[in-house]
């Protein structure tokens, strides 16, 4: 037999406790499982019915059922009527705002060459990053080997 202690030295011997087979117990008065416990240990409400009656009687307690998968095939849509919405200058000032982007249709221009060199070949060989200062990176290409700096050895 293992002697166990409290903190305060004092002896619990825990196999005549199991032995009792007594419920446990806390400052609610409920047992395990969640029953409501009587004065000898009978128990008075059971769990399921304590809940029950909480969520029936409560106002911000919702017992609704709704699927989470949406509207089966089976199902018609519900479809809700029109709704009128005011036509403002403000509305029209945020349609705009929210409107999707448009593509850019505008073709990029052909890099052309410093002024004052001639290529014998018009397509560069090519790109290198360059940092501007606002910290953007823009693809300029280059048309010698002397310019390449980046290139690794």
């Amino acid at each position: 037999m293992v002697q166990r202690k409290t903190n305060k030295g004092q002896v619990i011997d825990f196999e005549a406790l199991m032995a009792q087979n007594s419920p446990a117990l806390g400052n609610m008065r409920v047992d395990a499982d969640g029953n409501r416990l009587g004065p000898n240990g009978e128990i008075i409400e059971k769990r399921e019915d304590r809940v029950r009656a909480y969520y029936k009687d409560h106002p911000q307690s919702s017992t609704a059922q709704a699927s989470l998968k949406g509207l089966q095939p089976d199902q018609d849509p519900v479809t809700p009527g029109p709704i009128d919405e005011p036509k403002t200058a403000k509305t029209a000032k945020e349609n705009k705002r929210t409107a999707p982007l448009q593509p850019d249709t505008t073709p990029e221009p052909e890099p052309t060459p410093p002024a004052g060199e001639e290529f014998d070949n018009e397509e560069p060989l090519g790109f290198k990053e360059v940092e501007l200062p606002n910290g953007d990176i823009e693809m300029v290409p280059y048309y010698t080997e002397d310019e390449d700096e980046d290139k690794s050895v």
